[in-house]
């Protein structure tokens, strides 16, 4: 056994034994009591006559296996990570404290129903019976003990914030908009060249028909994004701009459902994998539930992810539908420039003080109104107040339907479930055993009044009027049953140029969804095992797009040294997949890298480059567009400033991996390497803490994805795959989550699934032999 592998047993068999997850336990607050069983992979399956009784047996299975990211994700919400990793991260907690994410979540539980209310305590009541039997057996888990610090009861607010703060991650559109602003103070002259977004005009739409969209309460003028004028914004400083842009990025994911009418079997098909930061562990949690109620003649059983923290499924199965999610990167967030009396009717201020471990408090002064919150506060220096008007500053009940969408028995009650989401606003995709599909987009989208885009900061006043109100549920977007025969989502554009809604502009790159529909449409009869296969497909969508283009232009222009030569040759051999023990993909990738230093950072300079947030588009624009570049003042032939950007790429890629290309490959830069959050705190528990550095192959642009920071390393992918055939006997169910169940490092279950998912391989569910066939039992009473 490994030095890593003993230190992490020494540190944590304490806890794994407070943890054991087998007998009999009793408890007050149970009213029957529950049953919480696992399968060979640690996954908890949860049955209870009584829906209180069941999720508090959810809380107390969660806090068994996470309990410490539970506890992480509550602090990130609520801006209380400083108390136990310093100040490291005091700006991440000035900015949380500045949304006020624990005021929205006081006022959203507020307009729970009395029901689900129930539920969150229960919830709550649950993973605090699960903290006092680890305190009592010496074993919390062995952050608690590394940082000396103990959990605080969890209360019902801490996983309303915690949906909150995921809401935030997943609204892309401020960090968009903040870079507009910067764009048009520093380099005005390149604001309306950079502000435009470059979709492609022949890029793939989710939702094909115009017609097929509910016409817009709000008529408005679509979606422009001309650029602001440099007058009209006040100077704010560069700091604050660099705190706002940092740790900003596109959070995407892949979800497809296939009709019947395409598929071997003749019944549809779900394949989701969403996309997040890669963790460790994960923030996906697999869970099974099933609720023996006797007004459901044969109960509901559901299986999928949830997030630590939260009660109910985010996506999953049952027995009759199954569901996944997608961000649908519909513009949430709007920046504006504050007067001195911004909704003073509905003004509120909040006073807080961060406690900083091992350093003086910070006072932190929050303040907004009905649907905003300031965040450059008087006397920062920062030249004027910018507010946030978000969608997620209005209370809302999603978490209501986290507990609702796994029982739904069809595509209307599952509907029906999506009118309480506020954020994040997700495409909702679902295939039905009846044999119908859909997507719904769910979530608070603001209405638009005329000339109002929302792609830049405006004035207080005119960006106020587009929030009065949010669009109606029935008039967010939605399809059912396409003439196609399949729905792709994979954050690309939503609506087409014609469609009488305005939702954005923002949208990601087309290739994932481009490939996929390429993949189903190409495939004759689609099966479970050709979606599963597909979600592991490494052909990169961008290259296939541009390197035609590249290639004939060093055809016009061949390089002249000898390694720029190689490289040349590795890209036209290359197939366009983004395999690990290539060179080409390596080759192509810091290709496109120096074509957008040649074309953006020399104009922009490198930090305000490196915060553009369609960057892709950006570059590829500029490849396939002569007139894009001659906009930028570059009069030098493609040919010219190809050949050179190859052999400025050959010779970094010489000083990474020395001077012999068929020893270059792509998996040597481009690595996983999952963050345990200790290793924050303690750079060298990250070691001990985090997984091993492992090579990786796909990108940002394959349906694989495996999205790469600047030097090459993975920073996102899809932690959990999911396929689901609704056959009218009973679903089949498969998927695998990278790493595994558990949070404890000295659990078997702590990584157990990471070979499998690097594989590419998924696990069989059998909700049929949920929870009976099940290898251990735990069983929960009332005391």
């Amino acid at each position: 056994m490994r030095w890593r592998e003993r230190g992490l047993r020494l540190l944590t068999l304490p806890s794994l034994r407070a943890q054991r997850s087998c007998g009999r336990l009793r408890l007050s607050g149970l009213i029957e009591g529950a049953d919480i069983r696992r399968d060979e992979r640690g996954v908890p399956f949860v049955t209870a006559a009584e829906e209180r009784d069941l999720y508090f047996a959810v809380g107390y299975a969660q806090a068994t296996d996470r309990l410490w990211q539970m506890d992480v994700l509550r602090r990130r919400a609520n801006g209380r990570l400083a108390e136990i990793f310093g100040a490291v991260v005091v700006e991440e907690d000035v900015r949380a404290r500045k949304l006020a994410l624990g005021r929205v979540a006081r006022r959203s539980e507020a307009l729970l129903s009395t029901e689900h209310r129930a539920n969150l305590v229960a919830f709550s009541d649950g993973v605090n019976a699960a903290v006092r039997r680890m305190r009592r057996r010496g074993g919390l888990p062995v952050e608690f003990v590394l940082l000396r610090y103990r959990p605080e009861p969890w209360i019902p607010q801490d996983s309303i914030a915690i949906i909150k703060h995921l809401g935030f991650d997943l609204g892309r559109n401020l960090a968009n908009e903040a870079f507009r602003a910067r764009l048009a103070q520093e380099r005005p002259e390149y604001a309306a060249a950079f502000t435009t977004p470059k979709y492609p005009a022949d890029g793939p739409v989710t939702i094909r028909t115009a017609s097929a969209v509910p016409v817009k309460e709000t008529p408005t003028t679509g979606a422009g994004a001309d650029a602001p004028s440099p007058a009209d914004l006040p100077p704010p400083s560069r700091a604050w701009f660099d705190a706002l842009l940092r740790g900003e990025r596109p959070l995407g994911s892949n979800a497809w459902v296939v009709s019947g009418g395409r598929t071997a079997s003749g019944s549809p098909l779900l394949a989701n994998d969403p996309h997040i930061v890669l963790t460790q562990p994960s923030l996906w949690y697999q869970m099974g539930l099933r609720l023996d109620d006797e007004a459901a003649a044969t109960g509901s059983t559901g299986y999928g992810v949830t997030v630590p923290g939260l009660p109910g499924l985010i996506a999953g199965a049952n027995r009759h539908l199954a569901w996944g999610i997608t961000n649908s990167t519909v513009d949430t967030q709007d920046l504006c420039m504050l007067p001195p009396d911004a909704d003073s009717d509905e003004a509120w201020t909040e006073e807080s003080v961060i406690t900083v471990r091992g350093a003086e408090p910070v006072r932190v002064r929050a303040a907004g109104g009905a649907r905003h919150v300031e965040l450059d506060p008087p006397g920062s220096g920062g030249g004027g107040r910018y507010g946030l008007f978000w969608s997620g500053l209005e209370p809302s009940v999603e978490i209501e339907a986290c507990q609702r969408m796994w029982r739904a028995r069809d595509y209307p009650q599952l509907r029906d479930t999506l009118r309480t989401f506020g954020v994040p606003v997700l495409n909702v995709v679902v295939a039905c055993q009846d044999g119908s599909i859909a997507l719904k987009t769910a979530g608070n989208v603001p209405a638009r009044v005329p000339g109002s885009s929302g792609n830049v900061p405006g004035r207080y006043a005119e960006v106020a009027r587009s929030w009065e109100d949010f669009l109606s549920f029935d008039a967010l977007p939605e399809v059912v049953d396409p003439v196609e025969g399949y729905i792709v989502s994979a954050n690309h554009r939503l609506l087409p140029v014609d469609a009488p809604l305005d939702v954005g502009v923002d949208w990601l790159p087309p290739y994932r969804a481009e490939r996929i529909e390429e993949l189903i449409t190409t495939e004759g009869s689609v099966t479970a095992a050709a979606c599963a296969r597909w979600q592991s497909d490494l052909l990169n969508g961008r290259a296939r797009r541009v390197l035609p283009t590249l290639l004939d232009a060093l055809d016009r222009e061949p390089p002249e040294t000898p390694l720029a030569v190689s490289c040349r040759r590795l890209l036209a051999e290359w197939d366009g997949h983004d395999q690990g023990h290539l060179a080409a993909p390596l080759v192509f990738f810091r290709l496109m890298q120096v074509l957008a230093e040649h074309w953006i950072g020399s104009r922009l300079g490198e930090e305000l480059a490196a915060a553009m947030p369609d960057v892709s588009l950006q570059v590829d624009h500029l490849v396939l567009t002569p007139e894009a570049r001659a906009a930028l003042g570059d009069r030098e032939r493609l040919s010219v400033v190809v050949r050179r950007a190859l052999t400025e790429t050959s010779r970094r890629i010489a000083g990474e991996l020395g001077e012999d290309p068929s020893q270059w490959r792509y998996d040597q830069v481009h690595r996983i390497t999952d963050q345990h959050p200790l290793g924050r705190a303690v750079p060298t528990l990250a070691l001990l803490f985090g997984a091993p550095s492992t090579p990786a192959g796909g990108s940002s642009h394959s349906v694989g994805l495996a999205s790469s920071a600047p030097k090459g390393g993975v920073v996102d992918g899809a932690p959990w795959r999911f396929v689901a055939e609704l056959s009218p006997s009973e679903p089949g169910l498969w998927d695998v989550l990278r790493h595994g169940a558990s949070g404890n490092p000295a659990s078997r279950h702590y990584d157990d699934q990471t070979l499998t998912h690097t594989e590419g391989r998924h696990h069989r569910v059998d909700l049929r032999a949920f929870p009976d066939a099940l290898p251990t039992l735990f069983r929960l009473r009332p005391r």
